[in-house]
Order: C-alpha cells, then structure tokens, then sequence
C-alpha cells in the first residue's frame, strides 16, 4: 500500500511541473511575429479608395498594393505610418475607386520602430 501512494504522489509531482512548462511556452507565443512590413499610404484617396498598403521598395516598380478590407484599426490609418502585418489576400472585387492592388485582410498589425 506503501509503494502505490509513493507511486501515485510521484505522479502528481511530475505532472505539475509539465503543465508549468507548457504555461511558459504558450505565453511566449503571443509576441508579434508579424511577417510583412509596409507603409500606410492615402495616394489614391481622391480616386476613392480610402487607405492602401504599399509593401516593397518604392523606387523600384516591384511593390505590392494591398487595400485593406475589414479590421484595419484607425490609430494605423495614418499616412506614411510604417507598419508590420500579415495579411490574407482575398478573392472579391475591388472596392470600387481602387483600380490598383489586391483586397485583403490586414492582422497582427504593430508599429515598427526604429
């Protein structure tokens, strides 16, 4: 009887500290590990089409024009404001005064700081 409650507490030990460990792991998963980097731009405003992302070198014609569909938050709505993100390109039409550039959706979105 001796050894099954030794037993029975050593597992309850052990179990402890994984569920501890797992705690730590899922905690440090929440850092932002956005993957893309662009600037908020309102170029094409006059046109209609709100607010773009520009992604990629500006000089250069290899830039990628994102317009951001839904949860686009307004403190990131700024012009010029350099962002990280990720997004998720969607297949819907174009809102309409925005001729250029993919629909998408915005997420994971922080400032980036210099």
């Amino acid at each position: 009887m001796k050894k099954l409650f030794f037993f029975i507490m050593i597992a309850v030990l052990l179990s402890c500290k994984t569920s501890e460990k797992q705690a730590k792991t899922e905690n440090s998963a929440n850092v932002s590990t956005a993957k893309f980097q662009g600037i908020v731009s309102h170029k094409y405003q006059k046109e209609g089409c709100k607010t773009i992302i520009v992604v990629g070198n500006i000089k250069e014609s290899k830039q990628l024009i994102l317009i951001p569909v839904k949860g686009f938050d307004e403190k990131f709505d700024k012009d010029n404001l350099k962002i990280k993100f990720d997004y998720l390109p969607l297949r819907i039409k174009n809102p309409e005064g925005c001729n250029l550039g993919i629909p998408a959706i915005i997420s994971n979105i922080s400032y980036v700081y210099f």
